[in-house]
């Protein structure tokens, strides 16, 4: 192996989709990896920025190694929404066939991405089963994710809402479905934006699930799971036992 190579081997050493056996670099042969390695770009985005339009101009498949991003749309008058996060490991494919923007890529915590090259991209998902695999599958959760967010915005109260988000957080964490301590990860106006809700309502939603005793406040990220169970009925949108008086 030259330089060069040996240089872009060690830059996707320590990344999360080179060392996540779930993931798609993982799956990568040395010289696959080498070629795709070659053509993509990791870089750094702090919160609230948005994801460089250069860069997914030009590389417009981005993969996500560390943080949560979201798709946003602002609409004239400055109301924001966000249509889809995107969590570790999580692959954006943004290629469009129209002229109509699909939203921007905003940083929701401090985050690190890599564009990929989409020839380099497409030829992997071509010839490795492997990697064809793992591209599939996260294109079919995403959809799933979509389906289930789009329920949650037309037909569920603010409390049903953030029930779901909890478990929506919950199975994109590390130790998935296992945890009982959830990082909510966003700031509140952010999961107001996603949710189709105000941040005051966020923050008198968290705290009516707090008094059902479903969950237990820790600081402004963090929420333990009291009773999963009660927790999950409210999220499918049964009525949940009522605040305890008083």
């Amino acid at each position: 192996m030259d330089n060069m190579a040996l240089a872009i081997a060690d830059k996707c050493r320590n990344c999360a989709l080179r060392t996540d056996d779930a993931l798609i670099c993982a799956q990568l042969s040395t010289g696959e990896l080498i070629e795709l390695s070659s053509h993509s770009t990791p870089t750094n985005v702090d919160r609230k920025q948005p994801v460089n339009a250069r860069l997914v101009d030009r590389n417009p498949i981005i993969a996500i190694v560390e943080g949560v991003i979201g798709l946003q749309h602002v609409l004239k008058d400055g109301r924001r929404s966000i249509a889809a996060l995107f969590w570790r490991g999580d692959i954006v494919d943004l290629r469009r066939d129209g002229e109509r923007a699909p939203g921007n890529l905003v940083a929701l915590t401090p985050a690190r991405i890599c564009s990929l090259s989409v020839e380099s991209y497409d030829k992997l998902v071509r010839d490795n089963p492997d990697a064809r695999a793992v591209a599939i599958s996260n294109m079919r959760e995403q959809i799933h994710f979509a389906a289930d967010h789009s329920v949650d915005l037309g037909k569920k109260s603010a409390p049903e809402r953030l029930a779901a988000f909890i478990f929506e957080c919950r199975r994109r964490q590390l130790g998935g479905d296992d945890c009982q301590i959830v990082d909510l990860a966003l700031r509140r106006s952010d999961i107001a934006d996603y949710m189709g809700l105000q941040p005051e309502t966020v923050s008198r939603g968290l705290k009516e699930l707090e008094r059902r005793e479903l969950i237990a406040l820790k600081g402004r990220s963090k929420v333990r799971i009291l009773d999963a169970a009660a927790l999950r009925q409210l999220a499918n949108g049964t009525p949940g036992k009522p605040a305890t008086p008083a």
